[in-house]
């Protein structure tokens, strides 16, 4: 839902004040006009009485659609996941060539004694796996991690290590492991019994004022299966059911002093919990309060035979020289400055992205030029300039290095000030001052508006007062949206609702259209028009927002996909509105409809175009362009710096590609 109580009162407001202004004029016109007048609003007032009284008759008796059981919603999530985490395995290279090795060793000094997690029936092992002893946490591999997942009496499982070494790599893989070994289990009271894993980051959670599961059920909404009206009651009755395993990244990334609070709600929950952190932080949290019951798996820095090995899959044979140097090195000199910057997965990712097959891979063999943490700087820094640089086999850059260097740069540090890894495209907005949002919103408003208005204005032969008005409105709106700022993008509905008339989005909106296309109107026409212009406009409403609802779709949302369903949402049901106002107008005034009804669809876009999240970025855009100089289309760079390696998404989120480039570019 995009309402929020200010547009609610706005709207109410701006209707009461046509209807108070429609009943003035009335009052004021000679007593032949007068009951004309009066008889349309009669007219129209039991137009709309009736369909609401037939809802509310609807939702009375007749009963609800039944909601699906635990198993079948179980069984779509768990579809959903793998979708989504399987492209987004893709995206990190995590499939392509085949992943690095995942080795870990139990890192005794986090946690208690390894039988708080042995010990115990909190959980029952997942099918086909026994229940995980002490002697099988020493140390293992990939596989071992979901064993050890698998069968942990406390659902409790930690991913520590250092910078780099690769934790968000190894919890993808083993929540696809999870999936999979879900997809497989045919029997379905032993698929049931398989939890669906879900990855979130901790930025946004205080524990302080939020439990865990209320939380984690306002999170599972931005996942298009928990959308409508009983999403999120849906998604905390999974949880309850612990028919959800929660995958947590970035403990080391919110407030010191909310961490501990964090592992202490943890410690509580009825589900399982895979948490990632790097070791020193979560050392320093669980001083004061550890995850009770969790066992901490460390993961080991890969070996030079590994990071050879991994360098050469994708290079034809025989390798050029220079390759064959870097990797000769590796494994001849184990201590040397380049294996000891090229231990973690980040390092040696970055080796592969950054040097093509003929480049000169072995200047970093110069130790003079690179000792062992300026390899890894000189790779960081080589990222960007690396992906915008023409090369020969790839498409041209759309952006020249200096343009997406600034532009990369500005994006790390204003997530750094808002002390966050996601970068969720529609809040861009928030990064505006909110004055000169205001200003540029309304202006851009005032100016759509304007020419709109103004051309309908031309039609009738009142073009420079169309569009004085429509400059006007424009510039009213624009200042208030601006003022209210970005909301949660909104997506199309996929089924018929008729309650929807009863919930305050649709009340906003009648409203609106009934207020906005009352004074409009009436201050144009006189008030009989006005009162004819805002019942049609509430009553078009009505017929639009009946027909619509939030979506209840399982396909995973990516950024792209969420900018347009919020586009189709806004501007089809505004397109409705305003198709209908026409009909309606037409009918009840005897104007011709081939004229009011493509007149009601443009006036009524324009207005749904105005509220999207993708305009409210777009006039932000203008700002960061003439501010920072980053580029004006900002959502195309984002996708662009996604294809080029440079980010990467969660759901509809965006993310540098590791934290450590982030924290690079940011300084």
């Amino acid at each position: 839902m995009f309402v929020t109580r200010r547009w609610l009162v706005l709207g109410c407001a701006l209707l009461a004040a046509a209807l108070v202004w429609w009943v003035v004029d009335v009052s004021r016109l000679p007593a032949a006009e007068r009951g004309n007048a009066g008889g349309y609003g009669q007219f129209i007032l039991a137009a709309i009485g009736l369909p609401i009284s037939v809802v509310a008759a609807w939702k009375a008796f007749v009963p609800a659609r039944a909601e699906p059981g635990l198993d079948e919603l179980s069984d779509v999530f768990a579809r959903a996941m793998t979708e989504q985490w399987t492209s987004a395995a893709a995206e990190r290279r995590l499939s392509q060539p085949a992943p690095l090795p995942v080795r870990w060793r139990r890192a005794r000094e986090l946690t208690g004694p390894a039988s708080a997690a042995t010990v115990g029936a909190l959980f029952e092992p997942l099918p086909g796996f026994p229940r995980v002893t002490t002697g099988r946490l020493a140390k293992g591999s990939r596989r071992d991690l979901l064993r050890v997942y698998s069968g942990l009496a406390s659902g409790r499982l930690l991913i520590v290590g250092g910078p780099g070494t690769g934790k968000s790599s190894a919890a993808v893989l083993l929540l696809l492991d999870a999936l999979r070994h879900r997809e497989q289990t045919t029997d379905p009271a032993d698929r049931a019994r398989i939890p669906v894993p879900v990855f979130f980051t901790l930025h946004d959670w205080d524990p302080d004022r939020q439990s865990v599961v209320s939380w984690l059920s306002a999170k599972l909404t931005e996942i298009p299966l928990f959308r409508g009206k009983s999403g999120e009651q849906r998604a905390a009755a999974l949880l309850a059911a612990g028919r959800v395993a929660v995958f947590l990244d970035g403990l080391d990334e919110i407030g010191e002093s909310l961490r501990p609070p964090v592992l202490q709600a943890l410690s509580d929950a009825t589900f399982r919990v895979v948490l990632l952190s790097r070791t020193t932080e979560l050392a320093k949290a669980a001083q004061r309060h550890g995850l009770v019951g969790a066992v901490a798996l460390e993961l080991e820095q890969l070996t030079p035979s590994d990071v050879a090995e991994y360098l050469l899959r994708p290079i034809t044979e025989p390798a050029p020289a220079a390759w064959q140097k870097v990797t000769a090195s590796l494994t001849d000199s184990p201590d040397g400055p380049l294996a000891a910057a090229l231990t973690t997965p980040l390092g040696v990712s970055l080796v592969r992205d950054t040097y093509l097959q003929g480049d000169p891979v072995d200047e970093l063999l110069d130790e003079q030029r690179f000792p062992t943490a300026d390899i890894t700087s000189h790779l960081l820094d080589r990222a960007v300039t690396v992906a915008y640089t023409p090369r020969p086999g790839r498409p041209r850059p759309r952006y020249p290095v200096a343009t997406a260097q600034r532009t990369c740069v500005f994006l790390a540090r204003t997530l750094d000030d808002h002390g966050t890894r996601d970068l969720a495209w529609w809040h861009v907005a928030d990064w505006v001052p909110r004055v000169t949002r205001m200003l540029i919103n309304s202006m851009c408003a005032a100016l759509l508006h304007g020419l709109v208005i103004g051309f309908f204005g031309l039609l009738l032969g009142l073009a420079t007062l169309g569009f004085l008005l429509g400059m006007a409105f424009g510039a009213a709106f624009g200042l208030l949206e601006g003022f209210i700022g970005a909301a949660t993008p909104t997506a199309w509905g996929r089924r018929f609702n008729a309650a929807a008339i009863l919930d305050p989005t649709t009340l906003f909106f009648m409203a609106l259209a009934g207020g906005i296309g009352g004074l409009a109107a009436g201050f144009l026409f006189g008030p009989a028009q006005g009162g004819l212009v805002g019942a049609a406009g509430a009553l078009a409403t009505y017929g639009a927002f009946a027909l619509m609802s939030d979506t209840e779709g399982t396909t995973p949302a990516g950024p792209v996909a969420v900018r347009w369903g919020d586009l189709s949402f806004k501007l089809g049901t505004f397109a409705a509105i305003g198709a209908l106002f026409g009909v309606v107008y037409g009918v009840v005034s005897s104007a011709p409809m081939f004229a009011m009804v493509p007149v009601g669809i443009v006036v009524m876009m324009a207005i749904g175009l105005q509220i999207t999240e993708a305009w409210t970025m777009s006039t932000a855009a203008i700002y960061l362009r003439v501010r920072h100089g980053v580029p004006l289309r900002l959502n195309t760079f984002l996708e662009d710096a996604r294809h080029r390696n440079l980010l990467r998404t969660v759901g509809p989120i965006y993310q540098f590609r590791h934290a450590l480039l982030q924290d690079r570019l940011a300084r």
